[in-house]
């Protein structure tokens, strides 16, 4: 049986390159620091990606919680605060009345944005300046990658990307 997490097939030990554990290394050290920064703001990672997910249209609850890859009853406790916060609304669902959906609110879209510039602005920091444009071309192209492959991910992220630089 193949695990998509670990990469191993069965019980096998494959050979692993050593830039994948770099790879890897990097992501954590990235989001100690996104966490920070997101203290900082006063949101929470999975509030942005609760926000990133909505940024794409309005969803169900548990529509979140399988996108952001949490339980339920989490996914209730965060939607509670971020309503509470003026982040996201309630609407009742038109296709199913029985439900409701949630969407961004205009204070959730800015608070959105915010995190994002702010993460924007520190990732040069990381680097000297001759290195920003390979590391840019290099996280745009993995962006593109993953987000390609990824299923129910609604309008590619790079699209959003490019759509946002353009605004700016």
């Amino acid at each position: 049986m193949s695990d998509k997490r670990n990469g191993t097939s069965g019980g096998e030990s494959a050979d692993i390159d050593r830039r994948l554990i770099l790879m890897a290394r990097t992501v954590v050290v990235l989001f100690r620091e996104f966490e920070k920064i997101a203290r900082e703001l006063d949101i929470t990672i999975p509030q942005y990606r609760f926000l990133l997910f909505l940024k794409r249209g309005p969803k169900r609850a548990g529509e979140l919680a399988v996108e952001a890859a949490i339980r339920k009853p989490t996914a209730s406790g965060l939607i509670a605060d971020m309503e509470k916060r003026g982040l996201i609304a309630r609407a009742p669902d038109k296709e199913d009345g029985r439900s409701v959906k949630l969407s961004l609110t205009p204070k959730g879209l800015q608070k959105h944005r915010e995190f994002e510039e702010a993460l924007a602005r520190y990732l040069p920091s990381l680097l000297d300046q001759g290195d920003q444009e390979r590391m840019l071309e290099a996280f745009s192209e993995l962006a593109y990658i993953i987000d390609s492959r990824r299923e129910n991910a609604g309008p590619v992220a790079v699209d959003d990307l490019m759509e946002d630089a353009g605004r700016g």
